[in-house]
């Protein structure tokens, strides 16, 4: 089982165009969710890319200034403790 992880990166997008270029950098990237949050301008990727700078990379070659805010394993445990 390959894991997944949570990718988060700042950035703007100006327009809707904007939008379909994002869409399209994903595509190529095979990310298949993501999420952007208009208030605090965060994309949210869910990923089985580990190399965040290969995503990055293609963002900014499209046009977007990408700030890495984190990476998250989901595959790992959340620390719960069950005692």
């Amino acid at each position: 089982m390959r894991n997944t992880y949570k990718i988060s990166f700042r950035t703007k997008i100006k327009n809707n165009k904007s939008f379909q270029r994002l869409h399209d950098c994903l595509k190529q990237l095979n990310v298949k969710h993501w999420a952007y949050d208009f208030q605090d301008l965060l994309l949210t990727l869910t990923s089985e890319l580990s190399d965040f700078t290969k995503i990055q990379a293609v963002l900014r070659s499209a046009g977007y200034v990408c700030h890495f805010v984190k990476l998250e394993n989901l595959s790992e445990p959340k620390g719960l403790s069950l005692s």
